[in-house]
């Protein structure tokens, strides 16, 4: 006679045995798939936040620490609703905001899009509460706040130990202005431990700022980027106390820098940076004061670059001679014609260097987002490939529609 099996009691679960470091870096793909591209941050450093590992905390006890850390580390909170909810969450359990190092902040894209400004300054009170209550943040994106906010804003960033900030700019830009002067001068936002900071923010030329940092002393930057109308002297200021380290940098503008001063400010990064954008697109109120006999700021400095192997420029910052100035280290060039002023289409000067042997030229890629009739139409460009191939530089041509 057969004998019954026993029922089997099922097995604990093959999730809860995991051990802790398995589950964290199953955590860690998880975050990982959240976004084709990163969601937060700027032009150098980015990251994902982590919201979408929130379903996972509540699924397996046993995963739960390993899950909550991964979620806790990259977080975006806006508005206030989640400011309120974050800010209850750690009063209860304040270790969860020891986990948070990299933090996203911003009204919403209901309030920020809102012009008259009601309601933004409390909201904008809370948001700083946020910041506050994270102790080891590394890494911040502010959305713009309210300038109210500015005098409570500042000693709360200054008390982090930050390595990057990233301050971004309203969805749309508008006259209303009450997120103006939220930050008064770069300097405020310069922390002896930042690595990378980004400005794209609403400051404007006659804005009164704070004196001059000329003679502080130097700051650890490796990452700077401006999309910024700072004052001229700001941007100078910005690229001596940093000049040295600056590994990487953007600068974008709509005014006229004064050149002399400007070429000797970028100097100072000759010797360490690798990448440069230097991209003046100018109004044309600011087109009447260009002079095109004056020697341009790029040629100025170009072969002092000992480590360039990137550098984007607007044409009104370089000249036909630039073939003859490149330093042998730069194997990628991009030229940006925002205007008919400054270099201007391919020039028998640019030619004349192509074709002479003497001009050492180590140049691999070449990039021209300008408009087609400023380069001779198809055959000015053809023409241009033509010579650039014989030097085995790739052309690429983009063109830019006349309006």
């Amino acid at each position: 006679m057969s004998v019954a099996s026993p029922l089997h009691r099922p097995s604990p679960s093959h999730a809860q045995n995991l051990p802790y470091t398995a589950v964290l870096e199953i955590m860690r793909a998880a975050r990982d798939n959240d976004y084709d591209e990163y969601s937060a941050g700027g032009r150098f450093v980015r990251w994902d936040t982590h919201e979408s590992v929130a379903p996972y905390v509540p699924l397996c006890k046993a995963w739960e620490p390993a899950a909550t850390l991964v979620l806790y580390q990259s977080l975006s909170i806006f508005g206030t609703d989640r400011a309120d909810k974050f800010l209850a969450t750690v009063a209860e359990k304040p270790e969860l905001a020891d986990m948070v190092r990299k933090l996203v902040v911003g009204l919403g894209d209901d309030v920020e899009g809102m012009d008259d400004g009601n309601g933004q300054a409390a909201d904008s009170i809370k948001l700083i509460q946020v910041i506050a209550a994270c102790p080891n943040l590394t890494h911040l994106q502010i959305r713009p706040l309210h300038a109210s906010a500015r005098s409570v804003l500042l000693p709360v960033v200054r008390s982090k130990s930050l390595v990057a900030l990233v301050c971004a700019p309203r969805l749309t830009r508008s006259e209303s202005s009450w997120d103006q002067m939220l930050y008064s001068a770069h300097f405020d936002l310069l922390l002896p431990t930042l690595t990378s900071l980004e400005l794209d923010i609403p400051l404007f030329p006659q804005t009164t700022f704070s004196p001059r940092i000329r003679h502080l002393a130097p700051f650890p930057l490796t990452r700077l980027a401006v999309h910024a109308e700072l004052r001229s002297e700001c941007v100078w200021d910005l690229l001596e106390a940093a000049g040295s380290t600056l590994e990487h940098v953007y600068l974008y503008f709509e005014h006229l820098l004064p050149i002399k001063e400007t070429a000797d400010a970028l100097a100072k990064t000759a010797t360490s940076v690798q990448t440069l954008e230097f991209l003046s697109n100018l109004t044309i109120d600011q087109l009447e004061d260009f002079d095109p006999d004056v020697e341009p700021t790029l040629d100025r400095i170009l072969p002092l670059f000992k480590n360039l192997h990137f550098l984007a420029v607007s044409t009104t910052d370089i000249s036909n001679n630039l073939f003859r100035l490149l330093p042998p280290c730069l194997k990628r060039l991009r030229l940006h014609g925002y205007s008919t002023n400054g270099l201007v289409g391919i020039g028998i000067e640019m030619l004349n260097a192509l074709a002479d042997p003497a001009v050492d030229i180590h140049l691999e890629e070449l990039s021209v987002f300008d408009t087609a009739e400023a380069w001779g139409g198809q055959e000015g460009i053809a023409l241009f490939g033509r010579a650039c191939a014989a030097r085995g530089v790739r052309l690429t041509f983009l063109e830019d529609p006349v309006d």
